[in-house]
């Protein structure tokens, strides 16, 4: 059940120290937060020498707070010339402050300066969910989970090498130190992962226990006695899977199948990282398939539950902002309109409910806000039919020239066009790629098919169910029309002008393959446009200056495919006990990865789609929760096919 994030508020008691009315309790005594952080959570957990010589280390705190042990711990891995080459740090808050709370509290404090400025200006819009800081050009990873800590727990697939617990004090808040909490601990832990607290009461000294910790009191800090250290050994088996397992490659090469955006994105992530990427595509350029459009846009989804679409679309929208701020940070870029979106009910009744969803969801007015139809209006700079929500970040985006911009910066990025695979093949440890005539392509441990509507023809046998829809785009002279300075939608859409063009439709045809726009389409799309923007009045085909047909990749249930492929020799040969199986317990191609299935939120999908494969494939954690790696699982409806009756 969704639950409103309420953030934190700077207060302090009469000592100065910063406190929680909430919950009765201060965070931490003024001037000894830094002392308590390096004795009691670092030291707590053999660090820096546990992470010397690693790829990397993760460490899941529960209690954010003001930051300051990831500060700390940020500080420690900096001055380590035996540092893991990435920090990766996931962080559970469940009433986070405001990046103008942080920055008043480190100001004053001049605790890490450079770095609390580096992690304020990060600092992300307070929503639910996970939010990926990407610090010290992207060696230092930040997490932050936004919402319950049992909760979280529950709902997260990765292994920890360590856990700081910083919660409010037991008595105080009985729910950081629940039996679920300890739970979720003993189930993200890696082989010998320690435990380090403050505190030693005796129910989170017995839970910790009772899920496989050994712990023992060990000196405090300042005028505390006892402190709690622990470590990760279960006698007896307390999870039924495994934690993810951190893969360190030999050679960092992978080859990628697809030069549209899902391709390039996954790439970009894997650059980042410094593997060597070989980027094949069948034809002659970037971006030639659905990532062709000239224009599209970038917004996110509002729904009153916060459904799993919902969810899954806020957090590749906020992932893509962030791609875009680092590609465009020297300065404005002539294929991306950052104007804000404008997404109109399409009746009263629906009206009242952005009111209501909105009020509900508590989401902050930078992110979304519900407007009415005369505030619409001015927004859009033209009549609007409906109020609805406005989302100020939203964007128009060009998929083939933001491609190009990716390539551009990572040069470890090789592109082959006009190499049509029509085989791959492992080999050696290796995926090979060749033609049709048998001829090598490329070859790496790591592929990631990202094919598009051709994803089936590489996947031969595997239920992806993906459909083939067919969109027409139409364009009209700006000077032809009352355009919207900002995109607006509701039904159809319809983006500012781009180049002297005011793009409008989409049409929605499954299963209609003709390549060439149509009139009777165009028409459709003028018609909806007058129904969205009442200012536009239309006759015949005359406005029309430019068409554009693309074709979608869509799954039947609208989410994208997003990682490792299954093994289906495997299951066959284990079907009958597979066939009551999880996801988890499906075998998967070693080094075999998809994504793809975008439909029509490309632009909002790839850069998590890509980012999520990164960390698949490495074994460090991902920026979803566990249920949304499960709804973008390609083997998702193999699952479903083998739960009904088996494969054939």
């Amino acid at each position: 059940m969704f639950s409103p994030l309420i953030p934190a508020r700077l207060e302090f008691d009469p000592a100065g120290a910063p406190y929680s009315a909430r919950y009765g309790d201060i965070y931490h005594s003024r001037g000894l937060a830094v002392g308590q952080a390096r004795e009691v959570f670092l030291a707590g957990s053999g660090l820096p020498a546990r992470w010397a010589g690693r790829s990397a280390f993760s460490i899941v705190e529960v209690g954010f707070g003001l930051g300051t042990n990831f500060l700390a711990t940020w500080d420690a891995w900096q001055a380590d010339p035996a540092r893991p080459a990435r920090l990766h740090y996931v962080a559970i808050e469940r009433h986070p402050f405001t990046a103008a709370d942080l920055a008043a509290w480190h100001g004053g404090t001049e605790q890490f300066p450079a770095l609390a400025s580096a992690l304020i200006a990060a600092w992300p819009l307070l929503t639910p969910g996970v939010h990926r800081i990407e610090l010290a050009q992207g060696r230092v990873v930040l997490d932050l989970l936004l919402g319950d800590a049992g909760g979280m727990l529950a709902n997260l697939r990765l292994a920890a090498d360590a856990f700081y617990l910083d919660g409010f004090t037991p008595s105080r808040n009985p729910e950081a130190w629940s039996v679920p909490v300890f739970k979720g601990l003993a189930r993200l832990a890696a082989p010998g992962a320690t435990v380090a607290s403050y505190t030693i009461a005796r129910a989170v000294l017995d839970g910790l226990r009772a899920v496989g910790f050994e712990v023992r009191k060990a000196p405090g800090f300042d005028s505390k006695r006892d402190r709690l250290e622990g470590r990760f050994a279960p006698r007896y088996r307390v999870r039924r899977h495994e934690p993810p397992v951190r893969i360190d490659y030999p050679e960092r090469r992978a080859l990628v199948i697809g030069a549209g955006i899902a391709g390039v994105a996954a790439a970009d992530a894997l650059a980042a990282r410094g593997w060597i990427v070989t980027l094949l595509e069948t034809q002659g350029g970037l971006a030639r398939g659905a990532s062709a459009t000239p224009a599209g846009a970038l917004h996110p989804v509002i729904a009153r539950d916060d459904s799993a679409l919902a969810r899954l679309t806020r957090a590749g929208f906020l992932r893509m902002q962030a791609s875009l701020a680092a590609l465009t940070a020297d300065g404005a870029a002539d294929w991306l309109g950052v104007c804000g979106h404008l997404d109109c009910a399409r009746d009263a009744q629906e009206e009242a409910r952005v009111i209501a969803t909105v009020a509900e969801l508590g989401f902050p007015p930078e992110f979304v806000r519900a407007v009415d139809a005369q505030q619409a209006a001015e927004i859009a700079g033209t009549r609007v039919r409906r109020g609805g929500y406005w989302f100020p970040g939203g964007a128009w985006l060009n998929a083939a020239a933001y491609c190009a911009a990716v390539l551009a910066t990572r040069p470890s990025i090789s592109l082959r066009t006009g190499a049509a695979v029509a085989a791959l093949q492992r080999e050696g440890g290796d995926w090979l790629a060749r033609d049709a005539a048998g001829t090598e392509l490329a070859r790496a441990p790591v592929a990631i098919l990202a094919a598009g509507i051709d994803l089936p023809a590489l996947t031969v046998g595997l239920p992806l169910h993906l459909r083939r829809v067919r969109g027409q785009l139409s364009g009209i002279a700006a000077a032809d029309c009352r355009a919207p300075r900002v995109v607006v939608s509701g039904d159809g859409y319809c983006l500012p002008p781009v180049d002297g063009t005011v793009w409008t439709g989409a049409s929605y045809g499954p299963g209609d393959s003709e390549p060439q726009a149509r009139a009777d389409e165009h028409e459709n799309n003028l018609r909806q446009l007058e129904h969205l923007l009442p200012e536009n009045h239309f006759t015949g085909m005359a406005a029309i200056r430019a068409g554009h047909v693309g074709f979608r990749a869509v799954a039947p249930d609208r989410m994208p495919l997003a990682g490792a492929l299954p093994d289906l020799d495997a299951l066959r040969a284990d079907a009958t006990r597979l066939r009551g199986g999880h996801l988890l317990d499906l075998p998967r191609q070693p080094g075999l990865y998809v994504t793809g299935g975008m439909a029509s939120r490309g632009l909002t999908w790839s850069a998590l789609a890509g980012e999520t494969l990164a960390d698949l494939i490495e074994g460090t954690p991902p920026p979803l929760e566990a249920d949304l790696l499960d709804a973008i699982d390609p083997a998702r409806f193999l699952l479903q096919q083998m739960r009904r009756g088996g494969i054939d």
